[in-house]
């Protein structure tokens, strides 16, 4: 319990259970989050926590008291950062809107530093509140030009040199084409004699020879002449630095003087035309069908860059440009110096004003994060120039143009021309800039309220608005607590002195600028924030509606191919069930635009299953039907039936006791032909892929070979095309464990000393803060063949890093859950480990048998292995099998002794889940309240279970959905089940599920890991030699050596003293320890582990010799993949004369040597190549 100053622990001690049962059942609704409670006790200090405690005599619910905003006229935030803004903003966006809604505010703006990526959670909060949502950016302003109106008369030129740099080459030619109005109205060129040799190559560059420059003028008097043509000009090139830096450095020579600005149609093309491969100027010429002949000649390429900046100019006025970025030439003397100096950024505020603008501003941020990436996100100015339109900007923090301008004593001119450019003007209370008093940037607050008074001033002298902004970083005042713990954290000294940057009322605003008068005060604070609300639209961070991509003739294709593999499976006529299943998800599918994506994933798995390696199937995928007959995934959703593979004939009206598995059927022959039947069906409902009206947007997730999965990747890319396929991106927040060692440090360098209770409290208070950005393990997000990813998303690279090969979406892609499709390519280890498996044996794993008893046994005894595993206290033979080999599910297994695919189907959707089997399905099964075949396992069962005691399936779909996603029951939902007589376990269970597994994921699953579990107890040698090279990272041979005896020994010893290690080194611990685990069961069933051998051992790779295994390089500590890779590969066929030849022809170093040596792989070699007489026999 808190009072936000500091924080205390409550505790209650009865010694009746009823009592307690009684005061909890009347206590615990008083303590919901952020509920305030009048709470009486004593305090005590108990001696087990030695923790200052509240123990409680009795509770009541308090009046809340909640900031409120008593002014009859209310401000409008402009200028709030959220917990996007990294390691800085503490807002929540959601809590922000409820604030403003509180507060009786009709619009507020979210600005975080950098990015966007708080518009979908204030999209919802707007909806939810009705506070409009103002959609903007404190960006980071890079001054890289100046703009002149479009309307100005322009030379367009180039120049041909004999060489890169001015300094030591020449000019030999000068083109140039005078542009008015869209019209040539001038030409200028001319050959330039410098009393130089053109060298060969420049000859062959641009067929200018010296015989052609031997009569020309000289230089001097072409740049005189070339002066005059440009006089009042702007000039325009095509990488326009390299012209210009010739002309400015030749000219300076002669006292000429250059100082026309100029545009670069580079610069232009990079931002115009962003898509193509690259910005050449034949490239150019080629997009917009232009003439470039005689390439590298001066007036013709003078002419072809003309007809582009021409092509340009119209493009920019399509985009409401009337000014263009130009750069200013360097003052003489103070040219290029060849030191390289990093530009000083400036924060802007940039809102959306109109739809066109939230595009416009979605690709300034992509910009920025791909190509203006300088240790954050910048925007030059010259780029945003061209995408302003729809875009309110101003003049943001202290940190901003103006301000800096002002605090700087820039001259009045500049002044005026830097806030000219601005849409409007910001002021901010005087605490947010305290600390440049305190750092004597200025003199007293005084001083901050005069270049307040001066931006009030320029407003008015140039017709700006003046709005009052709060820079909001977090919500309430005493939450500058959790700001003051991050500042800590980054090292800031001044951390301790909080600026009020809180989400103030209209009174306090009012208050902080009284001393512009009341009028001028209620203008910024009140009038000009709400007008700038006003002109900004209600918008959308993206489009409603799901946006699937389309393939031609994918409806027809997609239904040809379900039809036609039914009949392959089922025969001609169909089944009626087949045919009805069919004709009913079909429709569905094509109805609602979901024919493209199956034929994505068809086209995937095929081309997996073509390469050699298989694909499990993911998410609720496997409850189409129609998925199954594309070849998208194995499970058949199907009742349980009976399918001759020869005649075609079937039995659908059958009854599998206790078992939806088809799998679980008894094995039968065919009566019209006697062929063995083939069981087929695992009884999933379609609806919960698409829902019952097709209005639940449908995600495919496919499990790919981990070694596959970068092919995969690229064919979807190849698929769709460059700009329509992009990688999922993830934003990392501050995860409690790094937010408690922010408070450790904060009270380290403090020396302040916290209650656990308030910890935890502060702790709260930082979570969720971004830290950085990710991509997620396989998601591909597929933009539409017309959209574009604008519409949606910004784009950036993951991590801030600049991965040219890794773009993703700026939005974490939950935000854009049933907007676009997400394909969902994971690596697996299952479909590596089968394909090894397959290579090993010639086994096919797809013709392993499903209902195999002696695999079945493995999941409820050690019988299958003929071995007893007591010494580990286990008694099924489960280790190894993927989804079933961890000791959590082993107990699941040791406490339900499953015995059909059913069950372990089931376990598998209750140990996947979250809060399913501990404390809520294990209960009711050890109670017997339950059965294991009646407990809620996955998904399905919920919405099957209430159709089946007669809810309304729309309901029974939409309760399905809650639960599944860890919402529990709404009260209207928990009163339908009450009256449908629902019991109350299942209502109960309900309200504790966090996440629950779908069953044809847990199908899915099962089938892999039965098929691994096929190879484990008939193939015991290729199943331990790939368990050990795709599953066994943390494999120490040092520990595995030595037999049975010894690796249980180690197992013990490593559990033992696992008790007292860091959590990283525990973790380490268990995956060593897991892994021993599987070497001593490999043990008792008579594999022996051979030791490393230089010439034999893989890098990678366990080898089969005999009746044991040889392991790879990489198994020995202190060896990593790389190193034992370089080892294979350089080792030769001969034999090695010594350590020294060994390091020498591997390149192996000096520690890796050591590991091996140490591991006695060099017992039989002598340690140099030379050979003392004294070892010699």
């Amino acid at each position: 319990m808190t009072d936000k100053t500091d924080s205390v622990y409550c505790s209650a001690t009865f010694y009746d259970k009823v009592k307690a049962d009684r005061f909890f059942e009347c206590v615990s609704p008083l303590f919901g989050k952020d509920q305030q409670v009048a709470v009486r006790g004593v305090c005590k200090i108990p001696k087990f926590s030695k923790e200052l405690t509240l123990y409680i005599n009795d509770v009541n619910l308090a009046e809340a008291v909640y900031r409120q905003d008593t002014a009859e006229d209310k401000r409008v935030e402009l200028h709030l950062h959220s917990r996007m803004s990294t390691m800085d903003g503490l807002t929540d966006v959601t809590r922000a809107f409820q604030t403003a809604k509180r507060f009786g505010h009709k619009a507020l703006a979210i600005t975080d530093h950098g990015v966007v990526q708080a518009f979908p959670e204030a999209a919802k909060a707007s909806k939810k509140t009705g506070v409009k949502a103002i959609f903007g950016v404190e960006g980071y302003l890079l001054p890289d030009t100046d703009l002149v109106d479009m309307d100005v008369t322009f030379v367009v030129f180039d120049i041909e040199t004999t060489g890169l740099k001015p300094e030591h080459c020449d000019i030999i030619e000068i083109g140039a084409v005078k542009i008015r109005d869209g019209e040539i109205i001038d030409r200028f060129q001319t050959f330039i004699n410098g009393g130089v040799v053109i060298p060969p190559n420049i000859t062959a560059l641009t067929g200018i020879t010296n015989d052609m420059i031997a009569d020309a003028p000289p230089l001097r008097d072409v740049l005189e002449r070339f002066a005059a043509f440009c006089n009042g000009c702007c000039l325009v090139a095509h990488n326009a630095k390299f012209d210009v830096g010739f002309i400015h450095h030749h000219s300076e020579k002669y006292g000429i003087v250059f100082d026309e600005p100029y545009a670069d149609t580079l610069m232009l093309a990079r931002y115009l035309l962003h898509d193509l491969q690259n910005h050449k100027l034949d490239t150019i010429c080629e997009h917009f069908s232009i003439s470039l002949e005689n390439h590298h000649r001066a007036i013709d390429d003078a002419a072809a860059t003309g007809d582009v900046f021409l092509k340009f100019l119209d493009m920019l006025r399509t985009l409401h440009v009337t000014t263009l970025p130009v750069h200013r030439p360097a003052p003489v003397g103070e040219g290029n110096t060849g030191k390289k100096h990093r530009q000083k950024t400036n924060h802007i505020i940039l809102l959306a004003k109109t739809q066109a603008g939230m595009k416009n501003l979605y690709r300034l941020i992509s910009y920025s994060h791909l190509d203006y990436f300088r240790t954050r996100p910048t925007i030059p100015k010259s780029l945003l120039s061209i995408y302003r339109d729809g875009l309110i900007v101003g003049s943001a923090c202290e940190q901003g143009e103006l301000y800096q301008a002002i605090v700087h004593g820039a001259d009045e001119a500049q002044v005026r021309s830097i806030a000219e450019w601005y849409d409007f003007l910001e002021i901010q209370p005087l605490g947010n800039n305290a600390f440049m008093v305190r750092e004597q940037i200025v003199s007293d607050d005084e001083a901050l309220r005069n270049i307040n008074r001066r931006i009030v001033d320029l407003g008015k002298e140039l017709g700006k608005p003046v709005a009052a902004t709060g820079d909001v970083h977090f919500l309430d005042p005493e939450d500058a607590a959790f700001r003051k713990i991050l500042m800590y954290k980054l090292g800031f000294s001044d951390a301790d002195q909080q600026a009020p940057l809180y989400f103030k009322t209209t009174d306090e605003m009012l208050e902080e600028f009284a001393y512009l008068g009341a009028e001028e005060a209620h203008r910024v604070v009140v009038e000009t924030p709400n007008m700038i609300a006003d002109l900004c639209d209600e918008l959308k961070p993206f489009p409603d509606g799901t946006h699937a991509p389309e393939i031609p003739n994918a409806s027809q294709e997609l239904h040809d191919m379900a039809v036609n593999e039914a009949h392959r499976i089922y025969g001609d006529p169909l089944p009626d069930v087949v045919q009805g299943r069919l004709d009913r998800e079909l429709k569905s599918i094509i109805g609602n635009g979901y024919a493209s994506l199956y034929l994505m994933a068809q086209r995937l798995v095929h081309k997996s299953l073509s390469d050699g390696y298989l694909v499990g199937s993911r998410g609720s995928v496997g409850s189409s039907f129609v998925a199954t007959m594309a070849g998208i995934t194995e499970v058949n959703p199907l009742q349980p039936h009976y399918i001759c593979p020869n005649c075609k004939h079937s039995e659908f009206d059958v009854v599998c006791p206790e078992s939806d598995c088809g799998v679980d059927l008894p094995n039968k022959n065919c009566p019209i032909c006697g062929t063995k039947y083939e069981k087929k069906g695992y009884e999933i409902p379609f609806e919960v892929f698409l829902g019952f009206k097709g209005d639940k947007t449908p995600d495919i997730d496919l499990n790919f070979s981990g070694e596959y999965q970068p092919v995969a990747h690229k064919y979807v890319e190849e698929m769709f095309g460059v700009g329509h396929a992009f990688r999922a991106g993830t934003i990392s927040g501050l995860a409690e464990r790094k937010a408690f060692e922010c408070i450790y440090h904060y009270m380290e360098e403090t020396g302040r000393t916290l209650r656990k209770a308030e910890m935890e409290r502060l702790c709260k208070g930082c979570l969720n803060v971004k830290v950085t950005t990710g991509q997620h393990p396989g998601g591909i997000v597929i933009v539409p063949k017309d959209d574009d990813i604008l519409d949606y998303t910004p784009v950036q690279y993951p991590a801030d890093k600049k991965d040219k090969n890794t773009i993703t979406t700026h939005f974490d892609f939950h935000a854009m859950d049933d907007r676009l499709v997400k394909l969902d390519i994971l690596g697996h280890d299952d479909p590596t480990a089968l394909r090894m498996l397959e290579d090993i044996t010639g086994l096919n794993p797809r013709s392993i048998p499903l209902d195999d008893p002696d695999t079945m046994r493995l999941f409820s005894s050690t019988e299958s292995l003929g071995i007893d595993l007591s010494g580990l206290e286990c008694t099924v033979g489960s280790l190894g099998v993927p989804e079933f080999g961890t000791g959590f599910v082993r107990g699941v297994l040791e406490s339900t002794k499953p015995s059909t695919m059913e069950e372990l189907v089931r376990i598998s959707g209750l140990t996947h889940g979250t809060d399913v089997w501990l404390n809520n399905a294990e209960p009711l099964v050890t109670n017997k309240i339950a059965k294991l075949s009646e407990v809620l396992c996955t998904r399905d069962d919920i919405m099957t279970y209430l159709i089946a005691h007669g809810m309304d399936a729309s309901l029974s779909f939409k309760i399905m959905e809650s639960v599944r996603k860890g919402r529990g029951l709404t009260p209207e939902m928990e009163q339908a089940l009450i009256d449908g007589n629902i019991p109350a376990w299942f209502i109960d269970s309900c309200h504790k599920i966090k996440y629950m597994f779908p069953r044809g994921h847990a199908v899915a699953y099962v089938t892999m890991a039965f098929r691994i579990a096929y190879y484990k107890v008939h193939y015991p040698l290729a199943f331990y030699a790939v368990y050990f090279s795709v599953r066994a990272d943390a494999f120490d041979v040092t520990l595995a050596s030595g037999g049975p005896e010894k690796v249980l020994a180690a197992i013990k010893e490593l559990d033992k003293n696992s008790q007292t290690k860091e959590p990283a080194e525990k973790k380490r611990d268990k995956e060593i320890q897991t892994i021993l685990e599987v070497v001593y069961e490999m043990n008792l069933r008579g594999i022996a582990l051979l030791p490393v051998d230089i010439y034999r051992s893989e890098a990678t790779k366990f080898l089969i010799e005999g009746n044991a295994l040889r392991p790879p390089f990489n198994s020995i500590p202190g060896v990593g993949d790389n190193a034992a890779v370089s080892m294979v590969e350089k080792r030769g066929t001969e034999r090695f004369v010594s350590v020294e030849d060994f390091q020498t022809r591997t390149g192996a170093n000096s520690g890796v040597v050591g590991a091996l040596e140490q591991n006695g792989c060099f017992d039989a070699l002598p340690k140099e190549n030379q050979i003392s007489l004294f070892s010699l026999d």
